[in-house]
């Protein structure tokens, strides 16, 4: 009895296997789970994923039916069918659900009329979306998340080193922001064709950052894994013949089916041999008919496959009965699969040069003729003229491809589309007739596109090839001046800004739309680059070109730059809601909405509208979320209701927005919100969660600092830890060389503030500049923090003649004014009259919530100096009760800690802290105090409002501070110097 093709059970794997399972059942209960399967070609992924399939259909629950979709991903070349393996996941999604369910979990119309582009059979009465989207992928998540709720979705996609460019990106895309309920995603690659130059190898970077993703590498088969998978194959080998099969396969699964398969014949010299040994005991003819069918692929359709082989229907039968029977390939669908890739890829290779001209030379003709309307064979047939080397009908085909690849909107495929053209361009008779374009629309198309996939560099490079095609269109041209300056300003490279003039003067006398919509974009850059007085007349003559032309969007742009000059550069906040407003009435597309939404919310929280801006944010949120444009535009609105949130004290809203945004965020746009949550972390007291934080965003936050120093200068964490130290009133120790690192950074923020018309939102970094030399001028540099402290109060007062009294601008300078004076030497009694004026005009919803604390512990320890004890114990309750649950547990220790050095209202029956606590920080001699009392590091947590393993981290601290070698014996220190002597 012959052996069987493949093993009847799968061997060895009991880890993964353990893992694939643990995924399984973790979304089956309602936490979605991504699985990443690597390993070399022939090592049993396939297996093992088919395993996991038959598993989960096996456990469907009538409550619950499972649903699985398998997309495969095949090797058209570089560029591939956009989402190909996607398409036949939607498919498998269609076929199980149905058409109703399917457009119903769409969520909205456009989501649906994308849907359609990919899955016939789901039109709605829009043949397109209202609104033209690039992003797909909002669509797909959309679908996902709906049906997992009531189904367990299970997707899996093969292959990924052959993935498409589309479909990589929309893979990074939603393994960091799927939030599906019942949802088990698992994509496969081999891991032995990903050089450093392979497409996949910055996503799959970028998937290593994402921890929600679960990898698992398969590495070869045991010596005794091999004997039992030999044995399961009904193969009787003694230990020689068995020693030997093991070392030959070195443990692949599938060698050591091929092996078994050769039974007593010699074994081959090569791998390729081995692998080939299947094909070559077949007929001459059934070897003809299977090269024919590797130049289609790993699938090939029988149809197909019957009309590019020539032969009559009898032969191609007979031969691919032989193919089936000798396990070389499988019958499948309508058509035929290699039984694994390694056969395909070896079985094409053995081709001779002109029959491989040949054969896709008919797969070109035949498939142009029958499928030019099947969106999955637009790619296909280009790439086969290529391998035909037929540049013209290549070049012609790739147009139509670009062609649809843009009604579909998948940007990454159109730019390698796009840059496939410019590389046959020279090559092609007639390029510009037969394209409809030109060479540098090309380069423009590109760079367009490499912006909106936030790939700067390329987009750069993309605009420069486009310059120096020579347009002779001055639209064109002008046009690509614009990109280029644009993305030399996206990747720091000083652009001479002076050229945008030149691109204006390219379009001077053309008096179309199109010229007006561009010269008003390009004004809204200059407005940018030349935050003066020029300003204002770039963007009233921006304003008016969008205007006449009609063009909404670019009018909405013009109004949004408006509105950041009345902000940031006037400083009047209430004179710069009007241009947003008007933009917000506008019929834009979602995209800019959510751009202009963004603004608005931000400018709403600087104003201190705290609930109007979220409630706001939200709601442009959703719409980009219905609009399709979550990732982008989506993300930067869920930055600013994030910030919002935290300055509101809701720290539970804003963490889960922030951490939306810092998914959707490419890394030069993630700096913003890495700011917002590692700010949050310092103030609730978290530490070791701040640090992780900034440790696995360093590349982030190292390229922001490079290119943005004035960002960081007043966020640093060393800074942040300086301002929360000034609420604390503590002598802070600063060593000479820290000091003068200090004294650079208070000339830095005094030169931020006070530079030019200083911006009205620096106003806050202000705060920050106050706060910290506060602190530090408890210092032995404090008669130098005290000099430069009079230099920021002077630009602070200079600039702030010419700041509208709008908005929160006269109480922001008020709480800057009063945390100055507390270091100059005013009585106790005019200090707490200033902060209770501070406390008074903050209230609820004008300044954030973390500097009305501040603002009432000054006034606690203002009230204490001037004998008022029982009103700052007042103050004091309160912040310890409001801190935590704001997010701001900083502050309530703080509060604690002033509690405990004036003696306020001490615990019944509190021991007295011991001489042993005296070299720790206040922090660390409250935990210290609860180790003592036997808590373990959650119970102190959970009583400090600090995470348990941020109480573990102090107490490893504690430990070495006092020389203690477990928690027993620095108990037993503290106990036993208790009465010894008093608080400090």
């Amino acid at each position: 009895m012959p052996a069987p093709a493949s093993s009847p059970r799968m061997v060895g794997r009991a880890a993964e296997w353990e893992i694939l399972r643990e995924a399984l059942e973790a979304s089956r209960h309602g936490t979605p789970r991504s699985v990443v399967v690597r390993g070399e070609a022939g090592i049993g992924k396939t297996r093992l994923v088919q395993e996991l399939l038959n598993e989960a259909l096996a456990a469907t629950d009538p409550q619950l039916p499972t649903v699985v979709a398998v997309g495969q991903c095949v090797d058209l070349g570089p560029i591939g069918a956009p989402f190909g393996p996607v398409r036949r996941v939607l498919r498998d999604l269609h076929a199980a659900i149905g058409t109703e369910p399917l457009r119903e979990a769409a969520g909205s119309p456009a989501a649906a009329a994308t849907l359609a582009a990919f899955v016939p059979g789901i039109e709605t009465e829009m043949s397109a979306p209202p609104v033209p989207t690039s992003h797909f992928a909002e669509a797909i998540e959309a679908v996902l998340e709906d049906l997992s709720m009531s189904r367990h979705l299970v997707i899996v996609i093969e292959d990924l080193q052959w993935a498409d460019a589309a479909t990589l990106t929309l893979l990074k895309t939603l393994a960091g922001t799927l939030r599906g309920r019942h949802l088990t995603i698992v994509a496969t690659y081999r891991s032995d064709d990903i050089d450093r130059f392979h497409p996949l190898r910055p996503v799959l970077a970028e998937l290593d950052r994402t921890r929600a993703i679960v990898r698992i590498e398969l590495r070869p088969l045991t010596a005794d894994e091999v004997a039992e998978q030999v044995a399961s194959l009904a193969a009787d080998l003694d230990d020689t013949a068995l020693t030997a099969l093991v070392e030959r396969s070195g443990g692949i699964p599938f060698l050591v089916e091929e092996l078994v398969d050769l039974g007593g014949a010699e074994l081959p010299d090569t791998l390729r041999e081995l692998v080939l040994a299947r094909y070559t005991r077949l007929s001459d003819t059934a070897q003809e008919i299977a090269r024919v069918m590797s130049a289609g692929g790993m699938h090939t359709e029988h149809a197909v496959l019957a009309a590019v082989a020539g032969r009559d229907d009898s032969v191609v039968d007979q031969a691919i009965r032989e193919a089936i029977a000798s396990h070389l390939i499988l019958a499948e669908g309508d058509g035929y699969t290699f039984r694994h890739a390694l056969t395909q890829e070896a079985v094409h290779d053995e081709m001779l040069p002109s029959e491989r001209v040949r054969i896709h030379r008919r797969y070109a003709e035949h498939l142009a003729t029958h499928r030019a309307e099947a969106p999955e064979a637009l790619s296909a047939i280009a790439e086969h003229w290529l391998i035909a080397r037929e540049l013209t009908p290549a070049f012609d085909a790739t147009v139509r491809a670009l062609q649809h690849s843009r009604a579909t909107f998948a940007p990454a495929t159109s730019v390698k589309l796009a840059e496939r053209l410019t590389e046959l361009w020279s090559q092609v008779p007639d390029a510009a007739t037969r394209s409809g374009t030109t060479l540098a629309e090309l380069h423009l198309d590109a760079a367009q596109a490499w912006h909106d996939l936030g790939d700067p560099e390329r987009a750069l490079r993309a605009a420069q090839e486009g310059l120096a095609a020579d347009p002779q269109d001055p639209l064109v041209h002008a046009a690509l001046i614009r990109q280029k300056i644009v993305q030399e300003f996206n990747t720091d490279r000083n652009p001479d800004h002076e050229e945008l003039l030149g691109a204006i003067a390219l379009l001077e006398g053309i008096d179309t739309d199109a010229s007006r919509v561009l010269q008003s974009r390009i004004l809204s850059n200059l407005a940018l680059s030349y935050p003066d007085g020029r300003a204002e007349a770039y963007l009233r003559r921006a304003v008016t070109l969008a205007e006449g032309a009609g063009d909404d969007v670019a009018l909405a742009i013009a109004l949004v730059n408006e509105s950041w000059r009345q902000s940031d550069t006037m400083g009047d906040e209430v004179a710069a809601l009007a241009p947003l407003e008007q933009a917000l009435g506008l019929q834009v597309n979602p995209a800019v909405r959510a751009y202009v939404g963004a603004a608005y919310v931000d400018l709403l929280a600087r104003l201190g509208r705290y609930d109007e801006a979220t409630a706001v944010g939200e709601a442009h949120f959703a719409d980009a979320v219905r609009g399709g444009i979550e990732r982008g535009s989506g993300g930067s609105v869920a930055v600013q209701i994030a910030h919002a949130h935290f300055c509101a004290g809701r720290p539970e809203e804003a963490k889960r927005y922030a951490q939306r945004a810092r998914r959707l965020l490419d890394r030069p746009s993630r700096a913003a919100v890495i700011r917002v949550l590692a700010t949050h972390h310092a103030w609730n007291d978290q530490p070791v969660e701040r640090d992780a934080l900034l440790l696995e965003e360093r590349a982030t936050m190292d390229a922001s600092r490079h290119a943005h120093p004035e960002k960081h200068d007043w966020w640093e964490p060393e800074t942040v830890d300086a301002v929360l130290m000034s609420s604390s009133g503590m002598r802070v120790a600063v060593s000479a060389e820290s000091a003068a690192a200090w004294e650079q950074r208070i000339a830095r923020l005094r030169a931020v503030v006070g530079e030019g018309k200083a911006a009205a939102a620096r106003r806050f970094t202000a705060i920050t500049a106050a706060m910290m030399i506060r602190a530090l001028s408890a210092t032995d540099v404090g008669e130098r923090a005290a000099e430069d402290l009079s230099l920021l109060r002077d630009g602070l007062a200079a600039a702030s003649q010419q700041w509208p009294r709008t908005g929160l601008t006269p109480k922001i300078l008020d709480f800057i004014d009063a945390l100055s004076a507390d270091t100059d030497g005013q009585s106790a009694v005019e200090r707490a009259r200033r902060w209770r004026g501070i406390v008074d005009a903050a209230g609820e919803g004008v300044l954030p919530v973390r500097h009305q604390l501040v603002a009432r512990l000054s006034l606690a320890a203002a009230l204490i100096d001037a004998g008022e004890r029982t009103a700052a114990e007042a103050e004091l309750d309160r912040i310890i009760s409001q801190g935590p649950p704001a997010g701001l547990a900083r502050v309530a220790f703080w509060a604690h800690d002033l509690v405990e050095r004036a003696g306020i209202h001490p615990a019944a029956g509190a021991t007295p802290l011991a001489p042993v606590t005296l070299g720790l920080t206040p922090r660390e001699r409250q935990v210290l105090a609860l180790v003592a009392q036997g808590l373990t590091n959650a119970q102190i947590g959970a009583r400090l409002y600090i995470s348990p393993k941020t109480a573990s981290v102090h107490v490893s601290a504690i430990l070495a501070k006092v020389g203690a070698s477990n928690r027993a014996e620095a108990a037993a220190l503290f106990s036993s110097g208790a009465g010894a002597a008093g608080a400090p």
